[in-house]
């Protein structure tokens, strides 16, 4: 089964946009120069790439590998061979889980936006969540690929009341 969905994270372009425009608003306010232009286009610069890197995530299914990759140069990317997946439940996250990439009690979480995600349970042991707004269907595609059926035992948390 073949799966590609692009979620974007408009409420951290949003965010950045603000953020991005008082900047510019405080620098332009200044009377007196009292930054130099170049911390204005190293703080220029750090929006322009949190914006690049974060302002998406997408997320694919192939016959081999699940993959998850952020914003417009594909980094970072999180991915798992087909074959080193238990098991994917779609579940729901709390909201102070956070936006990029933070370490939850049921694993690194890599989100964009939203409240939505999938616990990906690993046959190791280890699991992660990935963001999505339309966890059902990320979870069906990842588990209708699996080429045999999913072992939910393997996830941590599964059937919890989210974090």
């Amino acid at each position: 089964m073949k799966y590609r969905h692009v979620q974007i994270g408009w409420a951290g372009i949003i965010a950045l946009g603000i953020g991005f425009v008082l900047m510019i608003a405080a620098f332009s306010a200044v009377k007196r120069v009292v930054f130099p232009p170049t911390v204005f286009a190293a703080v220029a610069l750090i929006f322009g790439l949190a914006l690049a890197t974060f302002g998406k995530l997408t997320t694919e299914v192939d016959e081999h590998e699940f993959r998850a990759s952020f914003g417009l140069f594909a980094w970072p990317t999180k991915s798992a061979p087909l074959e080193d997946i238990a098991g994917v439940l779609p579940t729901r996250l709390s909201w102070f889980s956070g936006w990029g990439i933070r370490i939850t009690t049921r694993g690194f979480l890599f989100n964009v936006s939203g409240l939505g995600a999938v616990i990906v349970g690993l046959k190791n042991g280890k699991q992660f969540l990935i963001g999505s707004d339309e966890p059902e269907q990320l979870a069906d595609a990842i588990n209708g690929s699996l080429g045999r059926a999913p072992v939910f035992s393997a996830i941590r948390g599964a059937g919890l009341v989210p974090e």
